[in-house]
């Protein structure tokens, strides 16, 4: 073990005390977390001093390991693990490039009708309720081409429209793997977030599938809220916010209500249960009166 790691170990035991596990030939140690472990004593939350990463496996929160200190620790300790990180974490930041639009992406309104992969592509769009007029408003694409080939599009942009981010998923039901996404950390962007208007009402869903049958929606990308989500709405939010996760998670519906209701949002969030193993995007956006659910 080097001494920069035996430093950043302390700096690290500063903020989330002794480690529950350590593999010091993998550099990997497991922590309660300080989010839902402290008194439990699981260990749940999880440190690579080799990517210099954290996550937790119980309630999701993640980042790099500078993150940790920001929102856990002080400036001093944070100031200190940036002198001592490793020198190829620091170019790595320097050589980090603008994000782009995979190689080959095109509008689905430039495909051609006879070419039989852009066939496909639009075939499972329209299988899915997805029509012309979503496809513009939401510049949805794909392409045929490098990394991302066989994938359906769809590009996320920040307040100042500049692309932060993109859904690639697979149109092949046979694909191995559904989505192949960006190397961004998701949870520093709100996902389209120019389409935004935080003085209406807003709903809250999993996938950026589902946020395209919803008004004024956010996808957490995930069945986890960002911290930057978190503190966004409670800054930004006028109207009311509604939660509506797919079916299977409803455990997080519950838990994410009872994060958002307090303070300026209190009575302010509402829930939504759906029915048997939907989502949104399965019911095209229909969302029934009984599928609300009021908690007492």
């Amino acid at each position: 073990m080097t001494d920069e790691v035996e430093v950043i170990l302390e700096l690290i035991e500063d903020v989330l005390g002794e480690p529950k596990k350590s593999h010091d030939s993998t550099y990997q140690y497991s922590y309660n977390c300080i989010e839902c472990d402290e008194n439990r004593g699981k260990g749940n939350l999880e440190i690579s001093l080799e990517k210099h990463v954290y996550h937790c496996w119980a309630c999701g929160i993640s980042g790099p390991l500078g993150k940790l200190f920001d929102d856990y620790g002080n400036k001093k300790l944070k100031k200190t693990y940036l002198l001592i990180r490793p020198e190829e974490l620091k170019v790595e930041e320097k050589k980090k490039n603008k994000l782009r639009l995979p190689q080959g992406y095109i509008k689905t309104s430039e495909t051609s009708s006879i070419y039989p992969p852009h066939k496909e592509a639009i075939n499972y769009l329209k299988s899915r309720g997805i029509t012309d007029e979503i496809c513009d408003r939401y510049n949805i694409g794909l392409t045929t081409t490098g990394e991302y080939q066989g994938r359906i599009i769809i590009p996320s942009y920040d307040s100042t429209n500049t692309l932060n981010y993109f859904i690639a998923r697979s149109w092949n039901p046979r694909a191995r793997m559904k989505y192949k996404n960006p190397p961004c950390e998701k949870d520093q962007i709100i996902f389209n977030e120019y389409l935004i208007d935080w003085n209406k009402d807003i709903f809250l869903c999993e996938g950026a599938f589902d946020s395209i049958f919803l008004p004024n929606s956010i996808p957490m990308l995930g069945k986890f809220m960002s911290d930057l989500l978190f503190s966004t709405l409670y800054e930004k939010a006028k109207g009311n916010i509604t939660i509506c996760l797919d079916s299977d998670a409803w455990e997080n519906s519950l838990k994410l209500y009872h994060m958002l209701n307090g303070g300026v949002l209190y009575n302010r969030i509402k829930l939504i249960k759906l029915p048997g193993d939907s989502d949104i995007a399965d019911l095209r956006g229909e969302i029934k009166d009984e599928y609300y659910i009021t908690i007492k």
